[in-house]
């Protein structure tokens, strides 16, 4: 009743369904960008102290991928994932700095770029250390 055949959502009933009395058109977009928002959230989360890729994306979703969403940080990070298994992960530190990465289950590859270092992973953490521009690739040894 309050979104426009384009999904712009309205401030009005547009259906005239009895759920307002308003029935103007002048139309927002915060339906659009919170759908915008949960899609980033299911591929990536990083409010937590560490950096979580694919933390709620559906098993179903066998072929998923992304590029450079930002994770607190100035850290860019990019992400695929191939036959349901999480494949490879890229993060590229805008500003330099530390951060942990939570990997899930598999042997991890390491391949270090323009300073990174990487730390020894604990538990299901690594550590990373970034000179600004640095870069890190992990690729999962499943795939």
């Amino acid at each position: 009743a309050f979104c426009l055949k384009n999904s712009f959502h309205v401030n009005g009933d547009q259906t005239k369904s009895g759920y307002s009395k308003f029935t103007y058109r002048p139309f927002t977009l915060e339906g659009n960008f919170a759908f915008a928002a949960g899609l980033q959230e299911m591929m990536l989360q990083s409010y937590a102290g560490f950096i979580e890729v694919m933390p709620a994306v559906p098993s179903a979703w066998k072929e998923v991928s992304f590029d450079k969403l930002r994770a607190e940080g100035a850290f860019l990070v990019s992400a695929r994932k191939v036959d349901g298994v999480l494949s490879e992960i890229k993060i590229v530190a805008q500003r330099g700095g530390s951060t942990k990465v939570k990997l899930p289950g598999g042997k991890w590859y390491v391949a270090e770029k323009n300073g990174t270092q990487a730390g020894k992973a604990s538990g299901e953490f690594l550590d990373l250390a970034f000179r600004e521009g640095g870069e890190v690739t992990l690729k999962n040894g499943v795939n």
